[in-house]
């Protein structure tokens, strides 16, 4: 009985259109937020990262293109970038667009000054 509740399940998230992640898409993912696009979002209520495309090279490093978009004061910025990725390690990337807001800066302040 168990065994045909499951099968229904998945075919009826299959027949819905969802499709999950491969895993390596989702450590892909979670590679390029922490190397790359949590900078850029820092301060954002929430963003989100997909993967556009991932191209191995001869040399065993591989060209991914990715898009983020994120939610600040109720504005959006989309950032679409390249990025040669190495093993573990983001080691350059290129922004192709980017629409929105410019990234969040931390200015420097006086910490003697008083209110």
């Amino acid at each position: 009985m168990r065994s045909m509740l499951l099968l229904a399940l998945v075919a009826g998230l299959l027949l819905m259109g969802f499709t999950p992640a491969p895993a390596e898409d989702r450590a892909l993912e979670s590679l390029l937020r922490a190397q790359a696009f949590n900078k850029e979002f820092e301060g954002f209520d929430h963003y989100q990262v997909a993967i556009e495309a991932d191209q191995p090279q001869p040399d065993g490093s591989r060209e991914v293109t990715a898009v983020a978009s994120g939610r600040f004061l109720g504005q959006v910025q989309r950032l679409k970038a390249l990025f040669l990725v190495v093993g573990d390690k983001v080691v350059g990337g290129q922004i192709l667009e980017k629409d929105g807001l410019p990234p969040c800066t931390s200015s420097p302040r006086d910490s003697k000054k008083s209110l």
